[in-house]
């Protein structure tokens, strides 16, 4: 079922006598009477009511799309808290791992439901600080809501998140190497 915006315009209508030597003074008299209070208009002034529908286009906003086993771009998402669980999976948590105020919105749940590893977030040292796990994307978060990543945003984290990662176990320590899916597809059953 598609959603509809529907827009209710009520008009309230009152003529009101006044004496004036043009028109727009008449008009200044009568507007700063109503500002006064002098000139209240009420349901036994109703002129006319007018329904406009048309389809509900949710906001959008621009971030860089993580996606396992593919290379990070640039996408459009609907801003509502059910387009952004739509494009994780599930509910949404955001990850602050940047010094900017832009943050990473992931599967709350990923890690738990066993969704796959996809890119490593590392500290300035190389260190590894966590694994995104599932569809993830990076966003403005600088106001109340989640809002859309600037041009120079996108190319700088498309960059840093270009490739998704394997993972793997050396002497107790989780690492990753980045992969670009891309390549060699033609050898792939």
């Amino acid at each position: 079922m598609k959603k509809f915006e529907v827009t209710i315009t009520e008009t309230l209508k009152k003529k009101v006598e006044v004496e004036a030597e043009t028109q727009e003074e008449a008009e200044q008299i009568v507007t700063d009477d109503w500002y006064k209070g002098e000139h209240i208009l009420d349901a036994d002034n109703f002129s006319e009511v007018v329904f406009d529908a048309k389809e509900y286009e949710p906001e959008k906003i621009k971030v860089v799309l993580l996606e396992p086993g593919k290379v990070a771009r640039a996408a459009e998402i609907d801003a509502t808290l059910e387009g952004m669980q739509s494009v994780v999976g599930g509910l949404i948590q955001p990850g602050y791992y940047f010094e900017e105020p832009v943050c990473c919105v992931v599967n709350e749940e990923g890690k738990m439901m066993g969704l796959d590893l996809n890119r490593g977030v590392y500290d300035d040292n190389k260190q590894l600080v966590d694994i995104i796990a599932g569809t993830a994307f990076i966003c403005d978060c600088s106001g109340e809501n989640f809002g859309s990543l600037t041009e120079e945003q996108i190319k700088k984290y498309s960059k840093q998140f270009k490739y998704p990662e394997r993972f793997f176990k050396i002497n107790d320590q989780i690492r990753g190497i980045a992969y670009n899916p891309n390549k060699n597809k033609e050898y792939e059953r």
